[in-house]
């Protein structure tokens, strides 16, 4: 519904002298209080996409709407809009308490007004009893909910947050992720968080925006995204898929869907070329007769299968989602209807 978008993009559009187009027509709206998260490769315009929505960045042409009104034009320090940094940026001079009431500082808030609102975001944030503490003196989770409580003690509409986490080592990023999830459901601020990693993505976001480019590839849920992509950059940017490309239509079969032996949809002959483990994943690479490769995963440290030796791989029909379609078309195969009459859900 209308009333429920706060931000919204319109035919934005950004080159630089060095680069080719960087943003090419983003149009993009934001529901109030969810959790949406730009997804992409380095150099795909997403942190471009964030500094226009920031003001630190003016775009060539379109228009960021925040409320109902154009603020396009309008400096950084008078948008309703507040960002966290990866390197979370605290002045390490300040203590905590000085570090997060600094903005309020800055606005000529009320000491009293100051110290209170101080101890309500450390409360939030769960570092209560570490106001005198220097950043020097605290983790890298710890300096993060420092940015984060300084980023919304000025209670902003919107939060930015820009690789937050990138700084972390890989078991704190994953207790940081639900950390951050949560702490946005109380807060109820809308927030929009940029990341590469696909993961991360599908854990914490109520809506993901995979860019491409300059261009915005597809939207939707974390499980609309994952199970049903519309193109192939999509389907095997997140997660990993197996793309085909056979009697003019291309489809997508994710690694985990591609059956071994046994079943009676394994009915191509393949060679088995390698096989790996990592992230608790064992992936078996094939090769058909035709030189395409085909990737297999599965839980687990190993399966009963030979490197060098000979498999009968297929998958389920179901679990090949045709990819790179026109849009019409693909509503059609989707819904059953008609190419002017649904939506692609």
């Amino acid at each position: 519904m209308e009333d429920q978008i706060i931000l919204q993009l319109k035919g934005i559009r950004k080159s630089f002298e060095e680069t080719s187009e960087v943003l090419s027509g983003i149009e993009l709206e934001i529901h109030r209080g969810e959790f949406i998260t730009l997804l992409g490769a380095s150099g795909c315009g997403k942190t471009t996409t964030l500094r226009i929505i920031a003001g630190l960045e003016t775009p060539d042409a379109g228009q960021v709407i925040l409320e109902g009104e154009d603020i396009t034009g309008l400096e950084p320090n008078k948008r309703p809009v507040n960002t966290v940094f990866q390197n979370y940026a605290l002045f390490p001079h300040m203590n905590v308490a000085e570090n997060i009431g600094y903005g309020l500082k800055i606005k000529k808030f009320p000491k009293s007004d100051i110290a209170e609102k101080v101890k309500e975001m450390l409360r939030l944030v769960q570092l209560e009893g570490f106001e005198k503490r220097m950043p020097g003196q605290l983790s890298g989770g710890q300096r993060q909910r420092v940015a984060i409580a300084r980023a919304v003690a000025g209670q902003p509409k919107v939060l930015l947050l820009d690789e937050p986490l990138g700084a972390l080592d890989l078991k704190l990023r994953r207790q940081m992720q639900l950390e951050l999830k949560r702490l946005q459901k109380r807060l109820g601020i809308t927030f929009v968080y940029i990341t590469h990693d696909q993961d991360e993505a599908i854990n914490m976001s109520d809506r993901i925006a995979v860019m491409n480019r300059g261009v915005l590839e597809q939207l939707g849920t974390p499980n609309e995204i994952y199970y049903h992509p519309r193109t192939s950059y999509v389907a095997d940017f997140v997660g990993n898929a197996n793309i085909f490309r056979e009697e003019g239509s291309v489809y997508a079969v994710r690694t985990e869907n591609v059956l071994m032996n046994g079943e009676p949809e394994c009915v191509r002959e393949a060679s088995v070329v390698e096989k790996s483990f990592a992230g608790g994943q064992l992936r078996i690479l094939f090769r058909l007769a035709d030189g395409q490769e085909v990737t297999a995963s599965r839980s687990g440290i190993d399966a009963d299968i030979r490197e060098g030796g000979v498999c009968r791989i297929g998958w389920k029909p179901e679990h090949a989602v045709e990819v790179d379609v026109p849009t019409a078309a693909k509503v059609c195969a989707i819904e059953g209807g008609t190419a002017d009459g649904g939506t692609y859900r």
